[in-house]
């Protein structure tokens, strides 16, 4: 199971195990970087990221972005672009 968490706030829910490739075709990339947020409750929660976008000047995703920093180092202001995945990381 994971969640796409969109732009705009709004999330799906997809009920099977995720894939590198549909977490690419979820969230629109060729490239993954991988976030541990789990960090911050003690899970094994993790938020997939498109790896390009910055550079692609995606818009900003307020809700990844928060997840984010609560497991960041004080200060860090670098924002989540575009839309991302959230699932276990157990799964791979």
């Amino acid at each position: 199971m994971y969640t796409i968490i969109r732009t705009d706030g709004t999330e799906q829910t997809i009920n099977k195990r995720p894939t590198i490739e549909a977490v690419e075709q979820a969230i629109g990339c060729a490239g993954l970087d991988v976030v541990h947020i789990g960090k911050a409750d003690n899970t094994d929660e993790v938020m997939f990221v498109d790896d390009t976008g910055a550079l692609t000047d995606k818009p900003v995703n307020e809700k990844a972005t928060a997840l984010y920093h609560r497991i960041c180092m004080p200060g860090t202001a670098w924002p989540s672009r575009g839309d991302v995945v959230v699932t276990q990381d157990r799964y791979f």
